[in-house]
């Protein structure tokens, strides 16, 4: 069953990577129905990556460490529900003006930044590591899409160069 989850994962994933990168590349164009059908591959890749690192786990083999997971996969979903509802418009409004008030004052990519929390925190919660071993693939994916998303940025709003002198990540 973990074969099955694990290749559900990488395929919803690398889907959402291509189509990135598909996006920068202008050979789609990122309308309604691909934000959509990202939105439900990634609610896949999601799932599958929960149930693996969490199809095991047990309140018995709670301790210091599955608390530094709690940590980290709250802190995750805190800051990818937050940042995501700050830039909902902008990300399915259209163009928009850049957003640097409230977290995004901080952190660039507070959502990818919450992405990479919760990939991290939940095995570590789960102490599975089947999916310690697939968060760095899905972390260089998440770079990835910073990587695209920035080029993009600096294009669209001249004062990005700027914003990325005086935030992190």
């Amino acid at each position: 069953m973990y074969l099955i989850f694990f290749i559900i994962a990488l395929v919803c994933f690398a889907f959402h990577t291509a189509v990135h990168v598909l996006e920068h590349f202008r050979r789609i164009s990122g309308n309604r129905s691909i934000h959509v059908t990202i939105g439900v591959s990634m609610f896949f890749g999601w799932f599958s990556y929960f149930y693996i690192s969490f199809s095991g786990f047990s309140l018995a083999v709670l301790n210091t460490i599955s608390f530094i997971g709690v940590a980290m996969l709250m802190a995750g979903i805190y800051l990818f529900l937050v940042s995501h509802a700050r830039v909902h418009k902008r990300m399915h409004g259209g163009k928009g003006k850049l957003v640097t008030d409230g977290i995004y004052s901080r952190l660039r990519h507070p959502m990818y930044f919450g992405e990479i929390l919760m990939l991290l925190g939940a095995p570590i919660l789960g102490q599975i590591l089947l999916t310690l071993f697939l968060s760095p693939i899905f972390i260089i994916q998440i770079l990835a899409w910073r990587y695209i998303e920035e080029k993009e940025l600096v294009k669209e709003f001249p004062e990005y160069r700027e914003y990325m002198n005086r935030t992190w990540f």
